[in-house]
């Protein structure tokens, strides 16, 4: 069941009515987990039961954590990772590793597997509750108070919601248990200003996804990726800077439609974007963009490999691959990723040559937001791109083709100025559009909280100059 349909727009607030019309919060907590099997199951039934046998795995090994000593806790954090990551992996990778493989070694590569619709979301929630319930229980051995506290939750329904909840299930954002755990856990009830809210981000994702991601898709980025030879150095770039728009209003309209969602029903999940396009240095697009998954490969990976205290350059390649690969399973994924750990790396390399990035002058900010810019739009060359010949192509022309005024229509040019402008935009205005007191805006980069409700980890003191997402 896609977001942007109507099949959504009716099923949505007939969700919402019952849901406030049960009694309790067991009650209510059920009906979600019900009708969150009927959503995932009306994309594909196959994959329920796959889906269920994840989330019935992640419980176990919650449960189990308790129950072992200190010294095998470790081990059996690492039989988890491989048994709800490993059939992500398989599902995922197989083929394009033996398709790899087969250009040196003769061996058979089947066709493509099916792949289970959100797996990569839900697997990776499911592995951070399991290594975040290890963490507290090993601060609380080490006499340590936790910095992210999360107690293991016997409740199988409660637990099922938080990895199933509908809004989430399928295109993010990734949650923490302890963001949603909590709310499952807590007595709910529903504002005017929530209803208020959420009608104004389902709105601004159905513009998103519809008025601007899909009129650019079809009006300037398919054709000239379907066959670059038919276009110009200009009509290139300019499809390039649409499909940046594009893809930044397909994921962040379906973040929208996630949030508004989750406030029909009382939660407050993560923002998962914020205006990437404004930012002045790739380590601080990373900071922007995708925000959750970021913070994921950061607090699961760079940390764990030693962040920037140990090997900091390898670290950040490492983190800025996995970030990209987990897009999809593709030597031009590898590419992204190498040429985004490269960036990051001199962005962290230049600051600690003193040089400040934090807060340039207007000078120093409008070069830095256009070279960052271009370098990220570039690169969404190998992003979108479905081989590496066709990305060579979309250089060549660029380098090579004419300079002519690209063809477009004046609908897709007048989509694409208005993207960008609404994008530009002061975040204020959009906060007032959306019901926001100003005082309730968090900072860029700092702990922002909603009625007592963290819904972004401050990042731990000991990585104080990270320039990693």
């Amino acid at each position: 069941m896609l977001f942007a349909t109507f099949d959504y727009f009716l099923f949505l607030p007939i969700v919402a009515i019952v849901h406030w019309l049960l009694g309790s919060p067991f009650q209510r907590t059920s009906w979600l987990f019900l009708v969150s099997i009927v959503f995932y199951a009306a994309w594909n039934p196959q994959d329920t039961g796959f889906l269920l046998a994840i989330v019935a795995l992640a419980y176990a090994f919650g449960l189990a954590l308790p129950r072992v000593t200190e010294a095998r806790r470790g081990a059996l954090v690492a039989v988890a990772a491989l048994a709800l990551l490993g059939p992500m992996v398989y599902f995922k990778y197989t083929h394009w590793a033996l398709d790899t493989l087969s250009v040196f070694v003769p061996v058979t590569v089947p066709p493509k597997h099916h792949l289970p619709i959100g797996i990569s979301f839900y697997s990776f929630q499911a592995l951070a509750y399991v290594i975040d319930v290890r963490r507290t229980l090993g601060a609380r051995a080490r006499g340590e108070t936790p910095k992210h506290p999360l107690e293991v939750e016997t409740n199988p329904v409660r637990f099922a919601t938080f990895l199933l909840f509908f809004p989430h299930l399928v295109a993010g954002p990734i949650l923490r248990a302890g963001t949603l755990l909590t709310q499952l856990r807590a007595s709910r009830r529903l504002d005017p200003e929530d209803v208020s809210y959420a009608l104004t981000r389902l709105g601004s994702g159905l513009v998103k996804k519809v008025l601007i991601a899909d009129v650019l898709r079809i009006g300037m980025v398919d054709s000239v990726f379907a066959d670059p030879s038919r276009f110009g150095a200009l009509e290139t770039l300019v499809a390039l800077y649409a499909y940046s728009l594009q893809i930044y209003c397909d994921f962040s309209g379906y973040t929208d439609f996630a949030i508004g969602s989750a406030r029909l029903f009382g939660f407050k999940i993560p923002e998962n974007f914020n205006r990437p396009y404004r930012a002045t240095s790739v380590a601080g697009y990373w900071r922007r963009w995708h925000i959750t998954l970021s913070d994921w490969v950061r607090d699961y990976v760079y940390y764990p490999l030693g962040g920037s205290r140990v090997r900091p350059y390898l670290n950040t390649y490492i983190t800025l691959v996995i970030l990209a690969v987990w897009h999809g399973a593709n030597w031009t994924f590898v590419l992204y990723g190498l040429l985004h750990g490269t960036a990051v790396s001199i962005n962290r390399w230049w600051k600690r040559a003193g040089h400040s990035v934090d807060t340039p002058n207007l000078l120093q900010a409008s070069w830095r937001w256009a070279l960052t810019f271009h370098f990220v739009v570039l690169a969404r060359i190998l992003f979108r791109s479905p081989d590496i010949g066709v990305a060579g192509q979309v250089a060549g022309q660029l380098l090579h083709g004419n300079w002519a005024f690209p063809r477009y229509s004046l609908h897709a040019w007048a989509v694409l100025a208005i993207g960008y402008a609404l994008h530009a935009s002061p975040p204020g205005w959009v906060e007032r559009a959306r019901g926001v007191h100003p005082a309730a805006r968090a900072r860029p980069g700092r702990c922002a909280h909603v009625r007592g409700l963290a819904l972004r980890d401050v990042r731990p003191r000991r990585h104080p100059r990270v320039h990693l997402p």
